[in-house]
């Protein structure tokens, strides 16, 4: 038993290590390609923090892989520092420093949407779901209000729908609007859901309340056979859905929707690893999309110390007509940095608090 634990505490290491060096090494790729592309001196490139265990300089560039496999950096001369040299990155335009900026999170975003590529054209099964009505259950609420089989809903709450996971974002469980097309004609419609009782395999038994109950509006989508074509439209709708979730429970969290317990953070990540490495290899590869999407989100936000933050300066560059003074910039990155170590801190301690103390 010792040892099957051992092998699967190893075999989760590795897949973690993996997963982190791809997503992390994706990402300081995008800076690093756009930098070389604007002539910017790139002083070191790094994958991992911490002691390097490997380093080799190649041009006038140094390549080094580190021992903790959380987080990387792409060190170009001027990010961080004034500097005289024409091939500084404070030196150069703009639009080229937003550009090198954006840059490793449009990668994380690509890498997403390939992966779930992959996931929906290999993995899933030979039909997807549509947001067209198929069933209507009779004396259900979505009969009462006048929906019907072959409806194709467009919008939910006065948000557009795409794919069938859209309504687990819009659906408030409350009164809805929903905007079907029906033979050509725009509909609207309000409906209500209602509490039902299922089995263990989501089938309704019957209406009521309860421990179980589920609100639903009683219908059922359709199916269409997987094609090139909707692989790749689905895989892009899913991959918006994914980016879309980590401002939904920003937004929750802002609300009070979410408590900071419900957090998580590295730890966390890697017992999810562990979670989806037993179930099998398209679970790690869907939670490899959502973490990459949600870092290429996330890393865009205006938060200083993030590349978000640093785009944030320049656009007040454009905006003023001059640069901040790179010394009050810096003192506002070292801020954000501290703030997101104690973030990190917290958010590890409630991992490991979860996990081993329940």
């Amino acid at each position: 038993m010792s040892g099957g634990i051992k092998l699967t505490s190893v075999l989760t290491a590795v897949y973690a290590i993996l997963l982190f060096s791809v997503i992390i090494f994706v990402h300081e790729l995008g800076h690093f390609i756009f930098a070389k592309s604007f002539n910017v001196y790139v002083e070191e490139f790094a994958v991992g923090m911490g002691p390097a265990i490997f380093k080799k300089k190649w041009g006038e560039t140094v390549y080094s892989l580190r021992i903790i496999p959380m987080g990387g950096y792409c060190k170009m001369e001027g990010e961080n520092e004034e500097s005289e040299n024409p091939r500084a990155f404070s030196n150069k335009s703009k639009i080229q420093r937003l550009i090198i900026l954006c840059a490793g999170a449009a990668m994380n975003l690509i890498l997403g949407f390939l992966v779930v590529i992959i996931l929906n054209g290999v993995y899933s099964g030979d039909t997807f779901a549509t947001t067209t009505v198929s069933t209507v259950l009779k004396n259900s609420p979505a009969e009462a209000a006048g929906l019907m089989e072959g409806d194709r809903v467009t919008h939910l709450n006065g948000h557009k729908v795409n794919i069938r996971s859209d309504f687990s974002v819009y659906n408030n469980k409350e009164a809805m609007d929903i905007t079907v097309i029906r033979n050509g004609e725009k509909i609207n419609v309000r409906v209500t859901p209602k509490s039902y009782i299922l089995d263990e395999n989501g089938n309704i038994l019957k209406e009521g309340e309860g421990e179980g109950a589920v609100k639903l509006i009683g219908i059922t989508f359709g199916t269409e056979k997987k094609s090139l074509y909707n692989v790749i439209r689905n895989s892009f709708y899913e991959s918006i859905f994914i980016g879309k979730s980590i401002y939904m429970s920003l937004i929750d969290m802002i609300s009070g929707n979410v408590r900071m317990d419900d957090l998580s953070g590295p730890v966390g990540i890697v017992n999810e690893i562990n979670n989806a490495a037993k179930v099998g290899f398209s679970y790690l590869l869907y939670l490899m999309a959502i973490i990459t999407i949600n870092l290429g989100v996330f890393n865009l936000l205006p938060i200083p110390a993030l590349d978000g933050g640093r785009v944030f300066f320049i656009l007040i560059e454009i905006i003023i007509g001059r640069p901040v003074p790179q010394k009050y910039e810096a003192y506002v990155h070292a801020i954000g940095f501290l703030l997101l170590i104690t973030l990190m801190l917290f958010v590890t301690w409630n991992d490991i608090s979860k996990i081993f103390f329940k």
